[in-house]
């Protein structure tokens, strides 16, 4: 699904310059040591964990930006995932659409590309063998969710 129906209306999702540049001035936010990862790699990580449903609004509000004046208000958006969440043949997939068309597309690769080659230097990092163990655990999470998403 690359597209989101709000009001029996269908909406095409893009990933580009606009949802970059929304992303990073709604939904970059600062971890505990006032770290910033960029809104983009938060979203991501967020539909990848699928943490919470508003990552899922916040990656149509950002899909939707090239839409400009037309573009639904986040409240019809929020709407019309919570009608797609209420229904357990669409709520999974939902989840998985949103973060492959992030992962996949053209515009995002390279930064997706490198955020799971930068993740395989966790499998082998650490302190000592509790740190080493903890470090593996994470990574075979992510790719566990990955792989979850990408079925």
């Amino acid at each position: 699904m690359t597209t989101l129906t709000i009001k029996e209306k269908e909406y095409q999702g893009k990933c580009n310059f606009k949802f970059d540049r929304l992303a990073d001035e709604k939904y970059n936010e600062e971890d505990a040591k006032g770290n910033k990862s960029g809104g983009f790699m938060n979203i991501y990580m967020n539909l990848l964990q699928r943490s919470h449903p508003k990552y899922l609004v916040a990656f149509w509000d950002c899909a939707l930006a090239h839409l400009g004046k037309t573009k639904p208000s986040t409240e019809l958006i929020e709407s019309a995932i919570e009608e797609l969440l209420e229904n357990e043949e669409t709520s999974e997939q939902v989840y998985k659409d949103a973060f492959n068309m992030v992962d996949e597309s053209g515009f995002f690769k390279i930064q997706a590309k490198n955020f799971w080659k930068n993740l395989e230097i966790l499998k082998d990092s650490g302190n000592d063998d509790k740190d080493k163990a903890e470090n593996l655990k994470m990574y075979n999470l992510m790719h566990e969710a990955r792989t979850a998403l990408k079925e």
